[in-house]
């Protein structure tokens, strides 16, 4: 060996000394945390998850029902009530006196016994304004209220109809002698050969209509709150306007959908809105409602959703049979499922918990494996 030789020295690998080189703890732990999770976790968060859903769907299926329960007996309520005043109008257009009186409107003691008939007509209820018997041309000759007297309604819809020989329920209309919103009912005089003498009318207001929407404001749950519409999706009534009456016409009138112009323009003629002239409207769109009543071919109950600012509303509809309206339950059902809530932070809670669990095992299995390893090394 000559002097400019090095010898370097060659480290033995580990295996040739009997020593294993094993993988990190770390590594190790990871398919173990993994096999722990999915075999123990996995299935309780499944479990867990499709049992709370299951619970939400059964609570929304209750809330719907319970619209539905409501909406068809508040319609039902109001069907009652309208088909109730349309008999009345009926039974007043075949009064002796009235007849009589609309045979010869000249004679003027026979118009004092009309009208102490029509006084006691208005007195089946409160809602009752003015019962009148109208000439043909629609002039109110003699009525319960006598300052109705000598007012002409000939361009009405309940007056040509009823003029007509067709007893009429009107749609809420402003009146042009008291200036509120009313139901009109109407009917024609007939002598007992048939023959057209006249035309009685009732004014009605509102109260007990408005009373029974407003009756359905948090009927079935929290937030809840309904409201009337025509066949056009006029609002008629709606349940806010309970304790603040006299806002009603800033929160009714509101059509779901545009009316074209010239519909329009009849129904403000008609004093359909109130105050309002056709070109005032506001639109308050529904469009899941318009498309609901749209296809709505006969009485009935239909269940729909829509949102109102950006909260998920579940609604149920009720076509009434009296007249082409449509009454709305509507509430959010968040009401009925906000009780899970606890429920879902509590599985959250648990599956912390068990992920805290594996990992304390994961920790034990390793250090476990680990000790024979080192036992082996030596």
């Amino acid at each position: 060996m000559g002097w400019g030789s090095v010898r370097a020295p060659i480290a033995a690998r580990a295996t040739d000394v009997g020593i294993t080189v094993e993988r990190s703890g770390f590594a190790r732990a990871w398919p173990i945390l993994g096999a722990l999770l999915i075999l123990g976790l996995a299935p309780t968060v499944m479990v867990n998850y499709t049992a709370l859903q299951g619970t939400r769907d059964r609570l929304t299926d209750l809330a719907v029902a319970n619209l539905r329960s409501r909406s068809t007996s508040t319609a039902a309520a109001i069907d009652s009530y309208i088909q109730t005043r349309r008999r009345d109008i009926i039974v007043v257009s075949q009064l002796p006196d009235v007849i009589a009186y609309a045979q010869n409107l000249g004679d003027p003691t026979q118009r004092d016994l009309a009208r102490a008939a029509l006084a006691g007509a208005a007195t089946a209820t409160p809602a009752y304004e003015s019962i009148a018997v109208l000439s043909l041309d629609g002039t109110i000759m003699a009525a319960s209220i006598q300052t109705d007297e000598g007012s002409n309604v000939r361009f009405r819809d309940y007056f040509q109809n009823a003029r007509a020989g067709i007893a009429y329920v009107s749609d809420p209309s402003y009146s042009v002698i008291t200036n509120k919103p009313a139901l009109f009912f109407s009917a024609p005089v007939k002598t007992s050969e048939g023959i057209l003498v006249g035309v009685v009318r009732s004014r009605v207001n509102l109260t007990p209509i408005w009373d029974l929407v407003e009756g359905d404001l948090g009927s079935v749950g929290l937030g809840a709150h309904s409201f009337l519409v025509d066949d056009y999706g006029i609002r008629l009534a709606v349940s806010e306007t309970k304790g603040n009456r006299d806002k009603a016409e800033s929160m009714i009138y509101k059509p779901i959908a545009p009316i074209e112009r010239e519909t329009a323009l009849r129904l403000a003629a008609d004093k359909r809105f109130g105050q309002m002239s056709a070109q005032q409207l506001i639109i308050d769109p529904l469009p899941e409602l318009k498309t609901v009543i749209d296809g709505m071919s006969r009485s009935g109950a239909v269940g729909f959703r829509f949102d109102l600012g950006g909260v998920e509303q579940r609604a149920v509809v009720t076509k009434l049979e009296s007249k082409p309206w449509f009454y709305v339950v509507a509430m959010p059902p968040a009401s009925y499922t906000t009780a899970l809530a606890g429920a879902s932070g509590g599985v959250i809670g648990g599956v912390g918990l068990a992920v805290v669990m594996a990992v304390l095992l994961t920790i034990l299995i390793v250090r476990s494996t680990a000790e024979p390893a080192r036992e082996t090394g030596r």
